[in-house]
């Protein structure tokens, strides 16, 4: 089950960007009747979920949605790459904060690197 933390944190989606643009509301993956969720991350593993499963050609685009605006469970499963969110239900298009590029998410390491060179502060 998802921490109060979990819950208030910003989800991100990738989705074929044609499928995105067929303007479906709700949003309904073929993973919610498949697998009874749709497959999120937080921001942080979107660039290393794109690659695990989509075509390194594939044109995607990046959900990023609000969970407070999500009335479906929304639950985080424990895996080997971190905590992963799912959504229980469709996604209302008014979730939807910003459709972003792939290059706009940061992966895993640049936010890593970012973190590092914030620790050290300022240069002189």
């Amino acid at each position: 089950m998802a921490t109060e933390a979990e819950r208030s944190r910003w989800l991100f989606h990738v989705v074929e960007r044609e499928r995105w643009e067929r303007g479906d509301d709700p949003y309904r993956p073929d993973s919610l009747a498949r697998e009874g969720f749709v497959h999120c991350s937080y921001r942080d593993a979107v660039v290393e979920s794109a690659r695990l499963y989509f075509a390194p050609d594939a044109a995607l685009v990046v959900l990023e949605l609000d969970p407070t605006r999500i009335d479906a469970l929304i639950d985080v499963a424990r895996t080997p790459r971190g905590p992963m969110p799912h959504v229980h239900g469709p996604i209302p298009r008014s979730a939807v904060r910003a459709v972003l590029s792939l290059d706009e998410v940061p992966s895993r390491e640049d936010a890593r690197r970012r973190a590092m060179t914030a620790a050290r502060g300022p240069r002189s």
